[in-house]
């Protein structure tokens, strides 16, 4: 069964990018516009990865950290964090974010990150 993926953003463009390249590599995508839609999405979706935006409008992506670390019933996903500046690692890292990339973003680096925080074997079904 494919892993479910949340991308949480609220740029089309690169909402409708990083999906299909997500689609192209298997997995199972589900969306949300802001922070506020995604939390909701984490509690009804139950994703075993998050792609998170920074710069949202109603919760941005460090409000979101923070509402995701404090859901009772729920153990967080790990998270990567898309973003605008690369200036920014150590904040992240603070945070608990797993791996961080800036826009526009690479595909092939993403998914590549993706399936080593998975525990997938990028060997085992033959891409590199």
């Amino acid at each position: 069964m494919a892993h479910k993926i949340l991308i949480v953003d609220d740029e089309r463009i690169n909402m409708a990018l990083v999906k299909f390249g997500l689609s192209e590599q298997r997995y199972q995508v589900v969306e949300a516009k802001d922070g506020i839609e995604g939390i909701e999405k984490v509690k009804e979706e139950n994703p075993d990865l998050i792609v998170l935006d920074i710069q949202m409008p109603n919760m941005n992506g460090y409000e979101f950290m923070a509402e995701l670390k404090s859901l009772d019933d729920i153990d967080p996903p790990p998270v990567i964090m898309l973003t605008a500046s690369d200036s920014m690692e150590d904040l992240f890292r603070m945070e608990g974010v797993k791996d961080y990339f800036v826009k526009p973003v690479d595909l092939k680096a993403l998914a590549k990150s993706i399936k080593n925080i998975l525990g997938e074997n990028p060997a085992a079904s033959g891409e590199e």
